[in-house]
């Protein structure tokens, strides 16, 4: 794929670039990924796209930046509250999954 696959060829955005963000992070995090995706917003894998980039704020109604309804599943479901964290970036919570799952 050559750097012009990237650029829109029409529209109102015609010439501007697109740049996909990194999914490195998600990629190494991918189990907890998945699983977090299917208990927290019953999605499966290949129905929702994130990248290193991601936010809880992504997933919430349009409009909205309102995460506390995800937040408190979160906290039920793993045991991890938002200050804790201290971000709603998804590689920030699949970390903290992992290091919480890690054995001391």
């Amino acid at each position: 794929m050559s750097d012009d696959d990237h650029v829109i060829r029409k529209g109102p955005f015609k010439g501007k670039k697109i740049t996909f963000a990194s999914t490195a992070q998600i990629e190494d995090l991918q189990q907890i990924a998945n699983e977090f995706m299917e208990e927290i917003f019953d999605l499966l894998p290949g129905e929702y796209l994130i990248s290193d980039e991601s936010d809880l704020c992504d997933f919430t109604e349009m409009g909205s930046s309102d995460t506390s309804t995800i937040w408190a599943g979160i906290t039920s479901h793993y045991g991890i509250k938002e200050f804790e964290v201290g971000s709603s970036r998804f590689v920030d919570i699949f970390t903290e999954i992992a290091r919480r799952r890690k054995p001391q």
